[in-house]
């Protein structure tokens, strides 16, 4: 997560310096949330397992089997998907977020001693 609070630091750095506090737009926020909802559908995808190899002299039941394997696979790879509306995932964003706005209104040259 600080990877995504990083990548929002440079826009931090451009917005001017004023009196209030600065807020994440919903832009921001949406791009944060679509970071963060793309890390864990490549987790998600990282902890399926993969089919081993067909050895060479395979007879055709193990090549059968290993197509048949090749093809759940592909089915659960593209079946993976991330609640974006359970609560775990909604934490993840509001942390990400409350560091983004922490960085947007950190002192310039206190953002740029995180990098």
């Amino acid at each position: 997560m600080k990877k995504i609070a990083f990548m929002f630091a440079a826009a931090a750095l451009m917005v001017a310096c004023g009196g209030a506090t600065k807020t994440a737009t919903q832009e921001q926020k949406d791009s944060i949330k679509e970071a963060i909802y793309a890390q864990e559908v490549e987790a998600a995808k990282a902890a399926i397992q993969a089919p081993a190899a067909l050895v060479e002299g395979a007879t055709a039941e193990d090549s059968a089997a290993y197509a048949a394997a090749v093809e759940a696979y592909d089915q659960a790879i593209a079946a993976v998907k991330v609640d974006s509306a359970a609560e775990a995932f909604k934490q993840k964003v509001d942390a990400a977020v409350a560091e983004f706005e922490k960085a947007l209104n950190a002192p310039a040259d206190s953002a740029a001693e995180q990098k």
